[in-house]
């Protein structure tokens, strides 16, 4: 293994620091800035967040409730919140902090049934179809809410860190090394009377271990910096190692290991962990693997600015494609685009316009209004919820796709949400 490199302003080739995001420097810029800015304040204002701290999934505008509190999005706000802070330009630095606080006592207290571990779901009454996983303790929703931990720990430095994020991130770290093998494979979740044993269903990449376990890689190399333990940072390099073993030449992560096919959701989380850990380590085969698969996305892309929802090639070799929208992958290809410095490709560029197509706006409707809708069901059923973790990942898409296209558009991979 490499090297851990540990300073965050390690430079590119074209001199920005790392952990700076280049300012924009074009007129055409300001619509995806704008459209982060409402959606920022969408996620501060509109109620998505619950008195008790935590994140509900969505709004769900046609029956006009929030459907439940959801463990691994909260972490996901806990680290958009450190981003917010450390660029103060889109939202107060004391209104950042101060929600992602109440986020990290939530799941401190509300969730988390024995240390380090956090149940999926705080049901309610219109929790639906997803009640069978609330009291399942996921491993993925556990290295996501690591990553925020640490990240609000680093971010409260001044004020001495946060003991409670720091020492509930020590807990995390130490439950999912215990369900972490040697060759980077990671169990989905441990099985209880209540939760089951995890399956391997064919049509379900969320239920086995795959690629998109990579993505825990990254709290565990933020953990590894901030305490010293190389533990931590081993394990974080073995899980992207292992999502290596499952990448075609054509750059494509296979998610479906039983069909061969590709979900683009995890095929993103894995080239997201990639980079992360890849620039946190100086491993540069992991951003190569990461550029690969973000390159391979955008080639996929159709003129409409939809990538693939689902790929695979049949036994003659020809490549079938879904494309019923998840917005919350074209934010992540987008992203990806940016921080390899293809965000001025035409592809790209339409991934930016079909963001923007799916921002709420409706000013009438202040809990939705700003939020960015999820899309469709996996059989093309329209879901024009507001969904609280699309809306960070088009968020910070869209701040990094407005950046400097002859630079790169980088950012802390600490606080890659």
């Amino acid at each position: 293994m490499s090297q851990t490199t540990t300073d965050s302003t390690r430079t590119t080739d074209e001199g920005h620091a790392q952990g700076a995001v280049p300012r924009p420097r074009s007129a055409g810029a300001a619509p995806a800035l704008e459209a982060a800015r409402r959606g920022v304040r969408w996620l501060q204002r509109s109620g998505i967040q619950s008195a008790g701290g935590g994140y509900h999934s969505w709004f769900d505008r046609t029956a006009q409730v929030y459907p439940f509190e959801y463990s691994e999005v909260t972490g996901y706000q806990v680290t958009l919140g450190a981003w917010l802070a450390a660029r103060a330009d889109l939202a107060p630095r004391e209104v950042a902090l101060g929600d992602a606080e109440r986020a990290v006592q939530w799941l401190a207290t509300a969730v988390q049934p024995v240390p380090g571990a956090f149940r999926c779901l705080e049901a309610s009454a219109a929790v639906g179809r997803f009640a069978g996983k609330a009291d399942r303790l996921y491993t993925f929703d556990a290295g996501i809410i690591l990553q925020g931990l640490v990240a609000h720990h680093v971010a409260r430095a001044a004020e001495g860190g946060s003991a409670l994020a720091l020492r509930t991130a020590v807990d995390t770290g130490e439950w999912l090394l215990r369900h972490v093998d040697a060759d980077g494979v990671v169990q989905p979740w441990p099985a209880t009377p209540e939760a089951g044993a995890w399956q391997d269903a064919p049509a379900d990449w969320s239920t086995r271990p795959g690629v998109h376990h990579a993505k825990i890689g990254i709290g565990l190399a933020a953990l590894g910096e901030v305490t010293g333990d190389e533990r931590f940072t081993r394990a974080a390099v073995a899980v992207c190692e292992d999502a290596l073993h499952h990448q075609t030449e054509s750059g494509r992560f296979v998610t479906n290991p039983v069909a061969g096919t590709t979900n683009l959701h995890p095929h993103c989380y894995a080239a997201e962990a990639l980079w992360a850990v890849g620039t946190a380590t100086g491993r540069e085969d992991l951003l190569a693997a990461s550029e690969r698969a973000t390159l391979w996305a955008l080639a996929t892309t159709d003129r409409e600015g939809l990538p693939p929802r689902r790929a695979g090639a049949d036994e003659a070799g020809r490549t079938g494609v879904v494309r019923h929208p998840r917005v919350d992958a074209v934010a992540q290809v987008l992203r990806l685009a940016a921080l390899h410095s293809v965000h001025g490709t035409r592809a790209a560029q339409r991934l930016t316009a079909t963001l923007l197509g799916r921002q709420v706006h409706a000013p009438d409707e202040p809990r939705a209004h700003g939020g960015f809708a999820f899309g469709a069901g996996t059989d093309g059923t329209p879901l024009p919820h507001a969904n609280v973790w699309v809306t960070a990942f088009a968020v910070q898409a869209l701040v990094l796709a407005a950046g400097e296209r002859r630079g790169t558009a980088v950012l802390d991979w600490r606080h890659l949400v």
